[in-house]
């Protein structure tokens, strides 16, 4: 690799590590004509910025987009509803949003919910077994944390696929295609379908309550501070979609990491306590969110570039997880790393705080996929990954079981 990758090209998201170990050795802070934004590609870099939201802001619906300011329909449609997402803003508003949130994830929240996990675990691998040939995405990846968000929030099972539906509508805009098309009026459609389906749901729940995630925002008081329904509302569909896109892709990077090195496979079998660490260590070699979107709030000097205030500024996850400063072997897959303090799940006050959800799910749901099927072979040796920025997700994974 001689330069930086070329972000538009879709052939590159098929590997863009050779691209990222460029960057950290010659341009750490690099400006991207193509992206309009500064990448940030070494592990102390992107940690930086996330150590600084007073320097690097998370609102890029209010401090960064002129469009979103306009009256076009569809445009102020995203941003009203997106902007209430806890993870686009900052402090105060991010610090009240978290701490109304966090009393909805708590330990109790994810024991409770473990038998239910385990149960749709035990139907998606009988069905993959009937038919011994499946797509793991869509038959699997997909439909474990789909159920498992839909059951924290006490959304009924039936209306998962169409949740889905909307939710997919909505992640080229929100993953950063690459793909030179408009996608704002198809997230605009999902988003007021899934907006109407939650403001109808909390309905329900103000008349009959009961312990799920909707009716737990509903009464979350922090310091005689409450949710209000939009945020409610916004923050609903927050959760289920990112409830399920990042641990989809979880699921399905790490089975194909395992799938291309079959020596960490049989360790992960013959020592099924790895499986904790294994999931670690998928989330570093391929991190769901290989890279996030912050705003300058000031301009200053730094590793040689000058950022100006406004300007976009892009922490690649992806490639600090794989810096050889911090990690020995970093293209190396390895279950039992130690230590392995990767950043996917971000960093500092915007630290997932679905982290230890999905880290269940994909514990759960790795011990009893290899558990269930000694034999699992990919029918694609080429897989296509989805050209997204934001998201490391493969379009498919064909397998055949047994």
């Amino acid at each position: 690799m001689h330069g930086p990758p070329d972000w538009k090209h879709p052939p590159a998201f098929g590997d863009p590590y050779p691209g990222y170990a460029w960057l950290r050795e010659h341009d750490p802070v690099h400006w991207s004509e193509s992206l309009r934004a500064w990448v940030i590609t070494r592990y102390d870099d992107v940690l930086e910025v996330f150590d600084r939201p007073a320097r690097f802001s998370s609102d890029r619906f209010r401090k960064l987009d002129p469009r979103y300011a306009s009256q076009r329909d569809a445009v102020v449609a995203v941003a009203r509803v997106l902007g209430d997402w806890m993870v686009f803003r900052d402090p105060p508003d991010h610090t009240r949003l978290r701490a109304l949130l966090q009393k909805s994830f708590t330990t109790r929240q994810l024991e409770r919910t473990r038998p239910q996990m385990q149960r749709i675990i035990a139907g998606l691998l009988d069905e993959m077994a009937k038919r011994g040939e499946c797509d793991f995405v869509r038959d699997f990846a997909f439909p474990l944390p789909a159920g498992v968000i839909a059951v924290l929030l006490g959304v009924p099972a039936a209306d998962i696929a169409q949740l889905g539906r909307w939710s997919d509508q909505m992640s080229a805009y929100v993953g950063g295609s690459i793909l030179p098309i408009d996608h704002f009026e198809e997230t605009r459609r999902g988003l007021d379908e899934m907006c109407r389906y939650f403001r109808d749901l909390i309905a329900e729940k103000k008349r009959r309550p009961d312990d799920a995630l909707v009716s737990t925002m509903l009464a979350a008081e922090e310091a005689g501070d409450h949710l209000g329904e939009d945020e409610v509302v916004s923050n609903c569909v927050l959760l289920l979609f990112a409830g399920h896109e990042t641990t989809t892709n979880l699921l399905a990077n790490g089975l194909w990491l395992l799938l291309e090195h079959p020596d960490q496979m049989a360790q992960l079998r013959a020592r099924p306590a790895l499986a904790a660490g294994a999931v670690e260590e998928f989330l570093r070699m391929e991190a769901p969110v290989p890279a996030t979107l912050k705003v300058a709030l000031e301009s200053f000097a730094w590793r040689g570039a000058r950022i100006r205030a406004g300007d976009k500024v892009l922490p690649f996850i992806a490639s600090a997880n794989r810096d050889p400063a911090r990690f020995p072997e970093p293209d190396r897959l390895d279950v039992l790393r130690q230590p392995n303090r990767h950043l996917a799940f971000s960093h500092g006050i915007h630290f997932c705080l679905g982290a230890p959800l999905a880290r269940l799910e994909a514990k759960l749901g790795f011990e009893a996929l290899l558990a269930r099927f000694p034999r699992l072979e990919a029918v694609d040796p080429e897989p296509a990954w989805k050209p997204l920025l934001f998201f490391r997700a493969l379009e498919r994974l064909p397998l055949r079981v047994g």
